[in-house]
Formats: structure tokens, sequence, C-alpha cells
């Protein structure tokens, strides 16, 4: 249309459609910011219907009476007015509109201008990872959203991701956020190939996703995939990749080891294990190094192909993906197949209909990590790979007490498979009534989950074992929504009215074989066996929800929103199971104000706040009954009867977790949209906190779920964004976030605390590495603090504890002078204070660089990766890091590090292995060159990419990864322990995108 314009204003300038006033004349040229010249400017004098048009060179001439002002407009472009104060020549210079006032963003069902919009929320935008080359949907959110933490905490292919918005609100519940993908309410986002997205937008305060009730405490993340326009389009793009670990542990040479263990065995009175001619030879020939024996350079490729096209009624998309990824820790791989088609036709007038169809499946093979990093970081550099017979050495006579990383790699394999088909069909009806239609969308969604294990002879010690667990998931989604908007003078209505069910079914059967008596065969014939189990299970909830929000504008600067929502879910009882979730939220539009217009500052200025509540079903199904299992117990020597006895205690009167937030924010356009800024300050408390209580003996002991204690989360969000450069042919566009959260256990019922655990430190671990306390943050290490080493002036001090100078020292918190868990106490916090992210693109010519950094600040890891490794004791048994060169000894008393003695004692579950987890990483840096074609000019685009992730790393961390962990993303009570935990890579891709 732009272009049409252009040319009918150049043929009336051309042709002499100059029209004349009588006075002076006044000639001058138009351009845009980048200097370029715009021809078909309309130009009036202020008042008049007299005006000139610009022609192909931006020049005008026109004849203007005294004191006149002149009027440039164009379409796209701000309009300017100037007075004319007798000058002859006016050069003027128009900027473009700002792109965000008329935005329209995607809210819970349901669009508005982003302009309109009084709730928090974030969008990103698909231009900020175009240049890079994403896999997933985690990778597109880290570090771009405001208030939206992303860890990576696996590092495998496919790996586990945590994602929270605002922090975590539940103690038993899933802290994830709830993903909309098409109006499709929890869908899996791990299944979405990042180039089918259209938009993203992040909902955080409650006034924005209070609309989706029990499921929006965490916040919403609502995503709508490309469709199809006008014409035929067809693009492919192809990608290479090869990784490397981002760094390793510090590892005794073989022969350095040997001397450190005699050493050892010299201070505590035992026999050196390795003889002057061993070591000498080690030094000479080098040991077995573990780590390059579990790691690798991994490899990756990805295809992805669309043809999307239509006409004026109908429109298409479809699109097909592959990837597949070979990790960095050998026999560790994933794949991924994606396929989806959207369909969208106006039937008539009145009646439009879409169709979703997608498809995806998943497979994990061995990226659980654990066993084999662990163990090279455990076996003795001395210890050869392989025996004489060719196969991996069985034991370790000096280090670890475990199976070789060898056969922790190549004798078990663990299998994960997800197949995943999914639809959704809409008809939309546009009544005579103008602005009001009827929306009803209809959703299935199948999963079908297989989990494979198989642990051969080697690593199960002669009892190869094998499990397979399979799952039939079917969700079932009705929405019928119905819409109004009406605009009447100055004032605007949107209205949506709603109701929806959903339904939700889990078959799943697992079998469970001991003895295998073909274990070549593995998990796919378990039915050989000596010893098996068998299970079956099944769950069933169902969700009715009514809604209602009302936007109301006035002038289009003062800005109300308001919304109900009432949800009953079957998990409750009859007396519980509806709850009612409002939120209100108000807006101002300070730059529509004469007195803000005036400044010529802002192009946008808008003060926002927001009230409301939102839920959590923070329990499985049926905890409102107690449920019954089998036992097989022995009486009076007459052999063993299978009975039945009663689990854990339901209760009849649980209730929602309820969340209640505040929000206040300002948001800032400067020079016409080319700089942004966002903050925002939010405040939400949970309670009703649902948490398992333990019961007495006399009770029926074991635990009860109750609704007791309350969390609180605060922070500030900022956001910087825009174009700060664009001149010529270069332009640089960037957007900068930063958010704070202070996350707080406000009452746990009356409990002084709560302790929690992961499994994680099995064997390091002498309680619950975690504790729940009023006044702290859900992830608070619990543990000893480590004071260093008793010194040579504290012998008397040492002898009081049955210790010596050079021993570990902790603090005695009940002065008894013995160490154990009762002078445990909170050493550290897992959950990041500030995270924050910087995205850059420069652009010259053909030539696009990306520049991403991404990092986390005020967050401790708990390193028992370093503590088996430099424990010399359990597992372990030695000390392996070089770090055990600066141990405590004659001439060397300052050290930290214990010394070899006979009363050595240590505590791994310690202050002396919580580290500072803070990181700054370049997360991406990519290169591309757009390749002109001249002989097929808007036929075809070509684009040529490098691309090189987590390049740098800065951070005070000793392990490989800052990120990684061994505790998957379901929790928030026990995360950030690192014990062999998969980290992430470096990883460098090469790719091409090719459209016609």
């Amino acid at each position: 249309m732009r272009k049409i314009l252009k040319l009918v204003f150049v043929y009336l300038a051309l042709s002499g459609g100059y029209v004349s006033a009588q006075g002076n004349r006044v000639t001058g040229k138009v351009t845009d910011q980048n200097n370029s010249v715009l021809p078909g400017v309309n130009i009036l004098v202020s008042g008049t219907s007299t005006g000139a048009v610009t022609d192909e060179n931006g020049l005008y001439a026109i004849n203007v009476p005294e004191n006149a002002s002149l009027v440039f407009s164009f379409i796209g472009y701000v309009s300017k007015t100037v007075a004319v104060n007798n000058r002859s020549v006016i050069d003027m210079q128009l900027t473009e509109e700002s792109r965000n006032l008329s935005e329209v963003v995607v809210v819970g069902y349901g669009t508005q201008k982003k302009t309109d919009v009084t709730g928090a929320l974030s969008i990103v935008s698909t231009k900020e990872f175009a240049q890079q080359p994403v896999t997933r949907l985690d990778q597109v959110l880290q570090g771009r959203a405001a208030g939206v933490q992303v860890t990576q905490s696996n590092g495998s292919p496919g790996g586990d991701s945590k994602i929270r918005v605002r922090g975590a609100n539940s103690v038993l519940g899933n802290n994830d956020p709830l993903y909309v993908i098409d109006g499709f309410v929890g869908a899996n986002y791990n299944l979405l190939n990042p180039s089918d997205i259209e938009t993203i937008q992040v909902l955080k305060d409650a006034s924005s996703t209070s609309i989706y009730g029990s499921r929006g405490a965490n916040g919403v993340i609502i995503i709508t995939t490309k469709k199809g326009s006008k014409g035929i389009k067809v693009s492919y793009e192809g990608q290479a990749s090869i990784s490397n670990v981002i760094k390793t542990f510090d590892i005794l040479p073989a022969g350095e080891f040997a001397e450190i263990v005699n050493a050892r065995a010299l201070a505590t009175g035992s026999n050196p294990p390795f003889t002057d001619a061993q070591i000498s030879d080690f030094k000479k020939n080098g040991g077995t190094d573990w780590q390059d024996i579990i790691y690798r350079t991994g490899s990756g490729q990805q295809h992805l192909a669309t043809v999307s096209g239509g006409n004026e009624k109908t429109t298409f998309m479809v699109s097909g993906n592959f990837l597949d990824q070979k990790g960095i820790v050998e026999n560790t791989k994933f794949n991924r197949y994606v396929l989806r088609s959207n369909l969208n036709t106006q039937l008539s007038k009145r009646f439009s209909m879409r169709l979703n169809l997608s498809g995806a499946k998943t497979i994990n093979h061995n990226t659980d990590g654990g066993g084999p990093i662990l163990e090279a970081l455990q076996w003795a550099p001395t210890t050869p790979a392989y025996g004489t017979d060719g196969l991996p050495t069985f034991n370790d006579p000096t280090g670890s007490v475990s199976r070789s990383p060898i056969d922790q790699l190549y004798d078990k394999s663990n299998d994960i498979e997800r197949t995943n088909l999914n639809a959704i069909g809409g008809i939309n009806y546009q009544f005579p009534i103008q602005g009001l239609s009827l929306d009803l969308q209809y959703a299935i969604n199948y999963l079908d989950a297989q989990n494979k294990n198989f642990t051969g002879k080697r690593l199960s010690n002669g009892n190869p074992n094998a499990t397979r667990y399979s799952s039939d998931q079917v969700t079932l989604q009705n929405t019928n929504a119905l819409n109004y908007t009406k605009t009447f003078g100055n004032h605007s209505l949107t209205a949506v009215a709603v109701l929806e069910t959903q339904q939700f079914k889990d078959r799943n059967f697992t079998a469970t074989a001991n003895g295998l008596r073909f274990p070549q065969l593995g998990y796919d014939n378990i039915g050989g066996n000596s010893a098996s189990t068998v299970a079956s299970g099944f769950q069933k909830w169902t969700l009715l929800s009514l809604l209602g929000r009302v936007n109301y504008a006035f002038k289009d600067k003062y800005l109300v929103t308001a919304a109900v929502r009432r949800d009953g879910s079957s998990k409750f009882s009859s007396a519980n199971r509806n709850s009612i979730f409002p939120s209100v939220a108000v807006g101002w539009r300070l730059s529509e104000e004469e007195f803000i217009k005036k400044l010529n500052v802002f192009s946008n200025l808008k003060l926002r706040g927001s009230w409301g509540m939102t839920g959590s079903q923070a329990i499985n199904p049926y905890a409102t009954y107690s449920p019954y299992s089998s036992t097989q117990v022995a009486f009076n020597n007459t052999g063993v009867t299978t009975g039945v006895i009663q689990g854990n205690q339901g209760n009849r009167n649980l209730k929602w977790e309820t969340t209640t937030q505040v929000d206040a924010g300002l948001e800032a356009e400067f020079l016409n949209g080319r700089i942004r800024f966002e903050v925002d300050y939010f405040s939400k408390k949970t309670t009703d906190l649902l948490l398992n209580v333990a019961l007495p003996n006399y009770a029926g002991g074991g635990t009860q779920p109750r609704n007791v204690g309350e969390i609180e989360n605060k922070g500030f969000e900022f956001s910087l964004g825009g174009t700060p450069i664009s001149t010529g042919k270069f332009t640089w566009e960037s957007n900068l976030n930063v958010s704070t959260l202070k996350n707080r256990v406000v009452s746990l019922g009356g409990l002084p605390r709560l302790g929690t655990g992961t499994g994680a430190g099995g064997g390091m671990s002498i309680t619950n590495e975690f504790m729940l306390k009023p006044g702290e943050p859900l992830g608070s290490y619990w543990g000893l603090k480590y004071l260093g080493t008793f010194k040579p002036d504290e012998v008397e001090l040492a002898r009081q504890f049955g210790r010596v100078p050079g021993d570990p020292h902790y603090q005695d918190l009940n002065g008894d002078n013995n160490i154990n868990t009762d002078d445990f106490q909170i050493i550290g916090r897992a959950l990041p204070k500030v995270t924050g992210g910087w995205n850059n693109t420069f652009t010259y010519g053909n030539l696009v660089l990306n520049v991403f950094f991404q990092g986390a600040f005020g967050v401790d890891k708990l390193n028992y990766s370093r503590a088996g490794a430099m424990s010399g004791s359990g597992e372990a048994r030695q000390f392996l890091l070089t770090e055990i060169r600066d141990y405590y000894r004659t001439g060397n008393e300052t050290s930290d590090i214990p010394a070899f003695t006979k009363t050595y004692q240590p505590f791994t579950q310690s202050s002396r292995f919580i580290e500072n987890g803070s990181f700054v990483r370049l997360k991406n840096l990519s290169l591309g060159y757009n390749i002109p074609v001249s002989a097929l000019k808007d036929k075809v685009n070509i684009r040529v990419f490098a691309s090189a992730t987590n390049i740098l790393t800065f951070t005070d961390y000793s392990g490989p990864d800052p990120e990684s962990s061994n505790v998957g993303s379901g929790t928030d009570t026990a995360i950030g322990i690192d014990r062999g935990s998969y980290p992430n890579s470096k990883t460098y891709t090469l790719g091409i995108n090719i459209g016609f």
C-alpha cells in the first residue's frame, strides 16, 4: 500500500501537481532518519487545503502566506509541524512511527494492543533468536525476558531445563509455568520446533495470569505458531555442529597421584601401595585420563523445511523438522522428529475455520549423566582402562570402589521415548451485531511415554536387570469464548466470556525383572528372569472453568482491566472443589496527556498497577483419599502371607494453594520508539501452602498432605532495549534485561523447619541436603560450617574433639564437643538473587552479527563432584584433584586442605564444598551473511551463518559448568547439587537458510 501511495504522490508531483497560494515561495528536501530521500511526502499549509508533494528526489516547492506553518506527513512516519518564519528553504527529516504503539499482543483468550495492556508481560520477538541455532523453547527464553529464569541444568542433548517466572510458589506442586500453544492449555514445549514460532508472550502478574485461574500461579507462556499467507513460499534450513566440554577438572598426573597416595599411607601408618619403580614408570609413560575417555567431540545436525501459501480465503503452513544430536559424553544421543500443519479458511463472510495438527517423537539415550562422569573423577589415574583380556578393568585397587567409567558408559541403556500427537480445531462466527463473535475450539492431545532401562552383568555385579514403563495419556479440551468489542466516542470496550472444560487420563504399566537369562537382549525380552514385579496405575482429573474479562479505555489513556475465573477441580472434595480467582488492573497513558506531549520526549509513557489471585492444584488426583497397598509378612514362622495395609493418610479438607500478587510498572519509549524502558516491582504471597506433614505413630504414622504455611516472592524487573544506532547501512539493535528475586518461606504451619533431600548425595550426605525454614529461601543448603583446619596453636581445642592440628574443623553449634547433625545449619542458597541477559544484533549491509550474554548472580552450588574427588573417603578413597598439592603438612600449616592423619574425619555435607555459582556467559556469537542473488531478485533468499554457543564463561565455580545439576526441574526445594551432572558444552555451528 505504501508503495502505491508513493507512486501516486510522485505522479502528482511530476505532473505539476503543486497547488499554489499567494505569498512566499518555500523549497526544500525531505529525508528519513537515515538521510534517504522520501518521495510522495504530503506538505500542507496548516489550516488550509494548500499543499504540495515531494518528487522522486524528495524535493518540494510551495507558496505560503506570511506567518504560516507547514505540516509534513507521510504514511508510516511521524507528522511534523514547523513555522516558516520568513524562511525560503526548509529541509525536513521525518522519523518512522514506533511499531510498538500499534503492536498487537496475545493475552489470555484474546489479543490487545500493547499500549492498552495493563498487566505485566514480556514479549520475546522471533528476531531476537532468528540469528541463533536454537533447537528448543528453553533456549529461546533464556536471558531474553525479565522475570523469567531459565537454568539449563542438564547439558545433555535433549536435557532438562528449569523455567521459572518470578520465582517458585509451591513445595509439593510443580512450579513450571503454564504453556499455551495455539490455545491448547498445558502443552509440552519440548515437542515444539522453534522455527514454527510466530509469537511468544510471557504473562507474569496476576492481572494477566488469573484468567487461567488454578494453573496461572507460576506464570503463563503463550505461543502461537506460524500461519500461511497469500502465494507459495518454500524454505529450508540446514545446520551442522560440533561440541566439546566447556572445561574439565584438573586431575593429578599418575606419577604425582601415586606419590600422594604413598605419602598418605605413611602418615596414617599403612604400607605405601606404589614402588619407586612404578612411580618412575608413571612419570615417564603417564597413566589413564578417565575424563578424556568419557568425553568426546559431540556432533549434531538439524534440517527444517517449510511450505506455506494460500489465497484470499484459505492459507496453510506445513513444516517438518529432524534433529540428531550426539552428546559430549560417549554413548549419549538425542533425536527429535516434528511435523506440523496449520490450516485457516474463511468459509463465508461470517464463518472461519482453523485446524492445527502436529506430531512429534523424541528419543533420549543415556542422557541422565551421573555414573560415567562421577567415576571419571574417582577412578585412579594409575589404574589402566583395560585389562589383559581386552575388557574394561573391573576393579580399581586404589581409587573408587564402584564400577569403571567405561562400564558406566556401555553396560547400561536408559532410553526415554515420547510420541505426541496434537489436534486443535476451531470455528469462529461473527454475529450480525458489530463487534460480537463466538469462537469454539476443541483439542485433543495424546502422549505415549516409554521408559526403558537395562543394566548389564558387569554394572549389576552379575544380576542383569531391566525395567519397562509404558504410559498412555490423553488430554481433552473444549473452549467456548464469546467476544465483544465496541468503540463509542471516547470510550472503548472489549469483553470476553468463556466456558472451558479439560479432562486428563493416564494409564500406565511397569514391569521389572532381575536375573535376566538373556541379558544380550536387554529390555526387549524381560520374560526370562529369576524374579520380577508388575504394577499398573490409572489417573484421571477434570476441570470445569467459567471466566470473564472486561477491558475498558477512556480516550485511549485511562485503562481498566477486570477479570474473574471460577475453577472446579475433581482433585478436591466437594466442599472445596470450586475456587474463584479475581484480578483488577489499571493503566494511565501519560504520553497522551497534553502536558507530557509538550515535552516532546516520550512516544509512549504508561503507568500501570495490578492485583489478583491465582491458584495451584499441587496434589495428585487422589490425595484426599487414604490409599492401600499390598505387603508380605510372616506369622509364627508359618511362611509369608500377603496382606493389605493403609498407606499415607489422605485429607478430605485439602483446598487450593492461593497466590496473591501485586504489581506496579512503568513503560517508557523515547526517540519515537527507538529506545524502550520498562520497570516492574512485584510482590506475591502463596498461602494455604500444601505440605506433607509427619503424623505420630499412634495416628497411623507416615505423612499427610495439609494446607499449612506461606511462601513469598518479591523482586524488580528492568528492561532496556531499542535501536541505539540506525544510520546508512549500519544498525545496532540491543535488548538488556535484569531481574531480582527475594524468595522467602514465611511459615511452615508451626513447624520450625522441614528437611528435603534429592538422593543426589547418596553416600555423601548424612541427612537431608536442604532445609525449609521460616525466613530462608527455598533451596537452602543444610550442612556443617567449615572453619578450615585446626592450626598448630589449636592443639587443645582439637583434642576436645578427638582431633589433631591439620584435621578438618567444623563449627560446634551446641558446644558439646561432638560434631553431628545437631550442628547443621543453613550454609548456602541455591536460588539466584539476580538474573539477566543482553542481546545485541549488528547489521551492516548484508552482514548480521549477533552477540548474546546471559548470567546469574548471588547463587551457591554444592559441588559434590569436587567433594568426592577431594574427600579421600567413602567411594573414592583417594584424593585426585591437583588442589591436594596444597594439603596441610609441616611447613604448610596455613593450609585449609586437611592433613593426612589417623584422626581425619571429613564431612562432605559442609560449607567447604559450597561454591559461588554466579556466572556471566557469552551464550551465543553468530555471524550471518545474506547472499545477494541478482538474477533471482525477490525470488530467492539465501543466508549462510556460523555460530558459537557457550564459548566464554566467567565464573569462580570450579566444576565444568555452573548451570548443570543432578536435580531435575520438578522441584525447587532441592536444587543445585552437582554430582557428576551432565555439563553444557561449547558448540560450533554452520548453517544455511534458503527461501523461495
